[in-house]
């Protein structure tokens, strides 16, 4: 539902049309560095009403589209804004209040960070009056803030900036706005929303609850915001002559594909690079986590994950058979390496194409020095020029006739290796049924459960992009995560389905959420609840009769829907999944432009085989 026009934009305005408050300004601002962006995520709370009402004016909420989502909790609406950044591929936005609901919010934050996605987290505070106060105040006139800590002694005032320190470690740029109403705070709103696009990672914008009703000249918005990094094209042509000079000369040349491609929007470029290569002659692997290679190609091998890499023809291939390695995006990981086994020695040339380095004849070449903390060229830059200057006739030892092409993953029927149950439901048939339920183009989301484990073996469709938290791992995620990423799916109008594949433990760390999902607005998914009463995954690791692992397991989740806001299920369809053969009738089940909720009964300590092979 559009959001009521509560006050008029400045456009509107004639009394001042030269100038607007500076709310008004930085949502603009906001929707010009993501034009795609529709929805902005948070949580109201006294110190950032004043802001959230520009979101309301005639040129934000009429003219841009743009909504504010109100999610259940800080923390689920960070998740939220981490999915919505990922599937929108560009800068998404989160508002909470001053100390309780910043503070909640920064383990999703710190998530965003170490996946690299570019969410602004804004932060309404107390105001530049009050923080003035603090600073000039005497013993005896101390004032304690509401959502303010105290100091630890009682006749020091407290410190406004108390929480500013905690985010320090998870975001690539803090700043503060004031309530001067020179260029200044202009200069801070660009400075952090193009850093944040330039590293893809979250930062920080914090605004007194009386600075945004300051006016600001509306002529800044006329003057572009200034992403680009390139600085030095000298160095970018010699890297992709060197790059493409190694691979023009080799004799059995190998792409790897990794997740940094995508999560620094250089996946178009990338894309278009590999699709050129000679199918005959250069072999295509993605990681873990990437999962950014069509997997229909004919020179595509497999997923690479170290020693963890189950099929054993795929590591072959890429370890012994390759002379030339270009990895690109690399996501240095342990959950994305196969806990640090990639192994790379019998290969003769291996380049890493990072976003901060290139890796080459054993030799670091510096995109982004440490000390400047800014890049010469971006990832897209490179993936740019690379595409512009490949010329496939270049291949020395290609006559077109010789086939590098030594394997092709065919994934097996998991299904097989259950013993001859055929009624049970277990996770090798969970692998089974996803490889024939899943269709080119999903949006694939996964918790960090144990199913996940499994998903490097499944063969995925044309264009399926798959998404979780693996590196970062804080269960609970994916629910809240998909919410955001059906939201921005919404936004695109692209009409993709969204299929999530949800833990019971970790969903009731942010099952209320599932109101959201009823409220708001978003591409209905379709969402498969894997009941196995607990935490499967610790029960491997050790204690697997503890109770520290076991959950209240006798919820009744195929009721959740229609208790937080669907009694009618005018919005969604759920059923119980006991046996096999049901799960497999799934498959047959009319298009339906509702959400999907599919609770699937497993046994406590049944896990993808892969898992069993990991914590041996």
């Amino acid at each position: 539902m559009a959001p009521v026009i509560t006050r008029p934009g400045s456009e509107d305005n004639l009394a001042r049309p030269d100038t607007i408050p500076l709310g008004e300004y930085l949502f603009l601002r906001i929707a010009q560095a993501n034009p795609k962006l529709k929805s902005i995520f948070g949580i109201p709370g006294d110190f950032n009403l004043a802001l959230l009402e520009h979101l309301y004016t005639n040129s934000i909420a009429r003219d841009r589209g743009i909504e504010f989502v109100g999610i259940c909790n800080e923390l689920n609406a960070a998740y939220a804004a981490d999915g919505y950044g990922r599937v929108i591929q560009g800068l998404s936005v989160l508002i909470t209040t001053y100390g309780v609901g910043e503070l909640s919010a920064i383990n999703g934050i710190a998530g965003a960070f170490a996946e690299y996605v570019p969410v602004l987290h804004i932060v309404g505070t107390t105001s530049t009056v009050q923080q003035n106060q603090a600073k000039n105040a005497s013993k005896g006139s101390v004032r304690n803030i509401h959502h303010l800590v105290p100091s630890r002694h009682a006749l020091t005032p407290p410190d406004h900036n108390v929480y500013k320190r905690a985010v320090e470690g998870v975001s690539c740029i803090q700043e503060s706005l004031t309530k001067d109403d020179g260029p200044e705070n202009l200069d801070k709103i660009d400075k952090v929303l193009a850093k944040i696009l330039q590293e893809n990672r979250p930062g920080y914008l914090f605004v007194p609850c009386d600075v945004p009703d300051v006016m600001v000249p509306v002529s800044r918005l006329a003057e572009p915001l200034e992403v680009s990094e390139l600085k030095d094209a000298t160095l970018l042509d010699d890297v992709a002559d060197k790059i493409l000079n190694k691979l023009y000369n080799a004799q059995k040349p190998a792409i790897f594909g990794d997740a940094l491609v995508p999560r620094f929007r250089a996946q178009e470029q990338f894309t278009k690079f590999v699709e050129s290569m000679p199918a005959n002659f250069v072999r295509l692997f993605s990681s873990n986590i990437g999962r950014n290679i069509d997997e229909t190609l004919p020179n595509y091998v497999g997923c690479y994950y170290g020693k963890l890499t189950e099929d054993k023809k795929i590591v072959e291939s890429i370890e012994n058979n390759t002379d030339v390695l270009l990895n690109f995006g690399y996501f240095n990981n342990e959950t994305n390496n196969g806990f640090n086994t990639f192994n790379f020695d019998n290969v003769k040339d291996y380049i890493v194409i990072h976003p901060d380095y290139i890796y080459i004849d054993g030799e670091f070449i510096e995109v982004k020095s440490e000390q400047k903390d800014q890049r010469v060229f971006s990832l897209n830059d490179l993936m740019t020029r690379l595409v512009k200057k490949l010329d496939v006739t270049q291949f020395v030892h290609n006559d077109g006739k010789v086939c590098n092409i030594d394997y092709k993953y065919e994934m097996p029927v998991y299904s097989e290796r259950d013993g001859g149950d055929k009624t049970t439901i277990t996770q090798n048939k969970l692998m089974d049924f996803m490889k024939d339920y899943l269709q080119p183009n999903d949006i694939f989301i996964v918790e960090t459960c144990s199913f996940l484990f499994g998903v490097a073996d499944l063969a995925l469709p044309k264009g399926v992009q798959f998404y979780s938290q693996s590196f970062y791992g804080s269960i609970g995620y994916a629910l809240p995560g998909t919410l955001g990423a059906a939201r921005a799916e919404r936004d695109l109008g692209t009409k993709r389905r969204v299929v999530l594949v949800q833990g019971d433990g970790s969903a009731q760390m942010t099952v209320q959420e599932l109101s959201s999902y009823i409220r708001h607005d978003i591409q209905p998914p379709k969402i498969f609840l894997l009941n196995n009463e607990g935490y499967t995954v610790e029960r491997h690791i050790r204690g697997p009769t503890r109770s520290y692992n076991d959950i209240q397991d006798n919820w009744k989740w195929t009721q959740l829907l229609s208790v937080l806001g669907d009694p009618e299920q005018k919005k969604h369809t759920s059923a119980d999944v006991h046996f096999a053969e049901e799960l497999r009738d799934l498959l047959k089940k009319p298009v339906s432009d509702k959400i999907e909720f599919y609770e699937l009964h497993l046994t406590k300590l049944d896990v993808p085989d892969r898992f069993l092979s990991m914590f041996k």
